[in-house]
C-alpha cells in the first residue's frame, strides 16, 4: 500500500466513528459497539477504541469492514451523573 494511500486513509478515519461489519467472525464480538478510530497504522488498517466495559484496547481493523456513524454514539453522549456535594462534617468548639 503507497504512502499516499495511507494518507489519505488516515485524513479519512482519524477521530471518527465508527461501527465495524460484525457478519465477519472476527469482528462479531464488536456487535452493536461504536468504536472512535485513533489513526490508520502504516498497514493501512485502523487502530480503532472501543470504550465499553471496561474494553481500553485498541484494534486493528482493515477500513473496508468499517463504517463511519454521524455524531458521538448514545453511551458517550449521555451527560454523567453529578457527584453528590460534600457535606460540612459538624465541628465542635473549643473547649
Amino acid at each position: 500500500m503507497s504512502r499516499e494511500t495511507i494518507e489519505r486513509l488516515r485524513q479519512q478515519y482519524t477521530d471518527q466513528y465508527v461501527v465495524v461489519d460484525a457478519s465477519r467472525p472476527e469482528l462479531a464480538r464488536f456487535q452493536g459497539m461504536t468504536g472512535r478510530v485513533k489513526t490508520v497504522n502504516m498497514n493501512g488498517r485502523a487502530l480503532v477504541e472501543f470504550g465499553g466495559a471496561g474494553n481500553r484496547g485498541w484494534y486493528d481493523i482493515a477500513p473496508e469492514f468499517l463504517t463511519i456513524v454521524d455524531g458521538v454514539p448514545a453511551e458517550r453522549a449521555a451527560p454523567k451523573a453529578p457527584k453528590p456535594a460534600a457535606q460540612a462534617v459538624p465541628t465542635s468548639p473549643a473547649s
